[in-house]
């Protein structure tokens, strides 16, 4: 998974660019259509990972990035959102972003009387940084959209649905503290990477595995990925729950 550095400066929790030049036009799950920048600002935080069509809820309160965000509302609503590639002994000084990203849309943004903000993000598409414009007052990267790959028949794919379903409820019966609106909401997703996409922004736990399912340009390889980190979860829960006072496995079911 490759990376790109700059030079040093404060830790914190973020980094940033912004956008001119468009690229193809994102369709929303509430159907509407944006385009995305050829230039963004990127906010780099530690293990925070954004995929296409998730909310993440924000806090912005650096002088550098309330000015991206007062630039990016008086605009496009549209910043980068990339992980520290924490690998590099440098990572944090030079604030070091994995070079795949999420770009998303501001959806919602309360000032708060002290000057910070609290803002909801959704995710429009993955990006690669090609290269950073500037760093001052705040990172500014060009990219280009990743679009990923249908790597399997139509078939194959309409069966990620249930099969995603079937694994998260098998965990919820083994004792995961998995909100049932969390299954209700994949439930009503219509479109196969959505669903995939969606059950690893929100299940998860692993920053670097995400990471790497969100380099995945391959829908099929990405579930296939995913897939056997939910097996192992619940493989954990199996023998936890066994270790805590015996199961019964005909019971849980073989999924």
């Amino acid at each position: 998974m490759p990376s790109v550095s700059r030079r040093k400066r404060p830790v914190s929790t973020r980094t940033h660019g912004i956008s001119r030049r468009a690229q193809p036009l994102i369709p929303m799950l509430e159907q509407q259509e944006i385009e995305i920048p050829r230039e963004v600002p990127v906010m780099t935080m530690s293990q925070t990972i954004l995929f296409p069509q998730a909310m993440m809820p924000l806090f912005i309160f650096e002088p550098r990035y309330r000015e991206m965000l007062e630039h990016v509302l008086e605009t496009d609503r549209i910043f980068a959102v990339a992980a520290l590639d924490e690998r590099d002994e440098d990572a944090e000084a030079l604030e070091t972003p994995y070079s795949v990203a999420g770009v998303g849309v501001i959806r919602a943004c309360k000032e708060n009387p002290d000057g910070t903000s609290n803002l909801i993000l959704q995710g429009l598409a993955r990006v690669q940084f090609e290269s950073i414009v500037c760093e001052e007052p705040y990172r500014r990267a060009r990219i280009r959209q990743i679009v990923s790959q249908a790597d399997g028949s139509e078939k194959t794919l309409q069966a990620i649905q249930p099969t995603l379903l079937a694994l998260i409820q098998t965990q919820i019966r083994l004792g995961a503290r998995i909100p049932k609106e969390v299954v209700q909401f994949l439930s009503n997703i219509r479109d196969p990477e959505s669903v995939l996409d969606l059950s690893i922004y929100t299940l998860c736990p692993d920053s670097r595995l995400k990471q790497e399912l969100l380099e995945t340009r391959g829908i099929l390889a990405r579930f296939e990925k995913f897939e056997r980190a939910l097996r192992a979860q619940i493989e954990r829960l199996k023998t936890d729950r066994q270790l805590k006072g015996g199961l019964d496995d005909d019971a849980i079911g073989q999924n």
